[in-house]
């Protein structure tokens, strides 16, 4: 980032609480456990691998020389230690709205805090679904059926939940991600331990809502849990044709049953919408039904694989998105409420992503 862009994206940024000034807070406050056994320091950072849970143990990946390494390229400002995504988001003029800024919210007290605040856990590919979008790596059922692999070696060893025990206790928040976490049995171990141990740490699932049973009930009721459920769309037809072997029917039953029990506990409830190539029309009805839900909106861009992604479509292309997402917003924009926001963000950013285009095709013309 170059001092005027530091300069406006700081400004618009709280920092208090820090020990010291950083680009990302994520290094000082987070570890992620990846689906090969690699920790790194936030889901995005795929090059900077922080340690290697078969290798190291997890006081000495949250104190180690990878890790302090990381922290000091963060607080130069520079992306050189695997944040090439988010430097892709100030490029394309996200500047205001990059992922950086997730962990501006917790305190640094010291510039290599002595514990986490936030534990991700994406240690299992365990899913019953075939998303289009997605791949055996991260689905066991693709890896199986689609493409014909057979299952991924155990990365994570037996104590692996004991190990991480004392970080439970210290931590912030923790966040349960997938394949489907509701079919990982090492986040059953994990939870039943939390709920022996008393913990009342702040606990986020991202699940896709095909399973709801008695047992996640009694997980839901004992924890601290808020859920992002991954939907995609808001008919039949869209929804079972990105999230393939989902039940649009029995889906929908389990959201209004997870929304029904996150407002019974005063706890909040996220819908999440990958934008695809498939799906965009929808994206208004899916702000509108959130909001009946009272649910909050996240928007996951997908460009990978590329045959799914908005943002890499031809201009022509991209200007029937924004047209039609143009004419959309008087009629939808009233009837909006806490999600209005999300969508407007959208509509910018998808006018940013025009007139980039535009301007590149003035600039070069052919």
């Amino acid at each position: 980032m170059d001092a005027s862009e530091i300069a406006e994206y700081d400004i618009a940024r709280n920092l208090s609480g820090k020990a010291v000034r950083s680009m990302c807070y994520a290094p000082h406050v987070d570890l992620y456990f990846d689906q090969w056994g690699k920790v790194r320091a936030c889901c995005r950072n795929r090059n900077f691998p922080i340690g290697d849970i078969a290798k190291d143990s997890i006081d000495a990946i949250w104190h180690g020389e990878r890790l302090r390494l990381l922290r000091r390229e963060v607080e130069a400002y520079s992306f050189a230690r695997g944040c090439e995504d988010c430097e892709r988001q100030v490029e394309n003029g996200w500047l205001n709205s990059t992922n950086m800024q997730t962990f501006d919210q917790f305190d640094v007290e010291e510039p290599d805090p002595e514990w986490p605040r936030i534990i991700e856990l994406s240690i299992s590919n365990s899913c019953n679904l075939e998303c289009v979008m997605c791949n055996g790596e991260c689905s066991s059922a693709i890896r199986a059926r689609r493409e014909g692999r057979p299952a991924r070696p155990k990365y994570y060893p037996d104590n692996f939940a004991d190990s991480l025990r004392k970080y439970l206790a210290h931590a912030l928040r923790i966040k349960f991600l997938g394949g489907e976490p509701f079919l990982v049995p090492e986040y059953y171990r994990i939870w039943e331990m939390m709920i022996g141990d008393g913990l009342k740490t702040h606990c986020h699932i991202t699940t896709n809502g095909t399973q709801y049973n008695a047992r996640i009930e009694n997980i839901m009721a004992s924890l601290r849990v808020s859920l992002a459920v991954s939907i995609d769309g808001t008919t039949k037809e869209t929804v079972e044709g990105i999230r393939v072997n989902a039940d649009f029917d029995t889906l929908m039953a389990n959201v209004r049953a997870f929304a029904a029990q996150a407002q019974s506990k005063n706890r909040t409830m996220a819908l999440t919408f990958c934008f695809m190539r498939q799906n965009w029309h929808e994206f208004g009805d899916f702000c509108l039904l959130a909001d009946a839900l009272a649910c909050r909106v996240v928007v996951n861009q997908v460009s990978s694989p590329p045959q799914f992604g908005v943002y890499n479509l031809p201009l022509d292309e991209l200007r029937t998105v924004r047209d039609a997402m143009a004419r959309q917003a008087p009629i939808l924009e009233p009837r909006l409420g806490a999600n209005l926001s999300v969508w407007q963000r959208e509509l910018e950013r998808m006018r940013v992503k025009v007139r980039q285009l535009e301007k590149w095709e003035e600039d070069w013309p052919f």
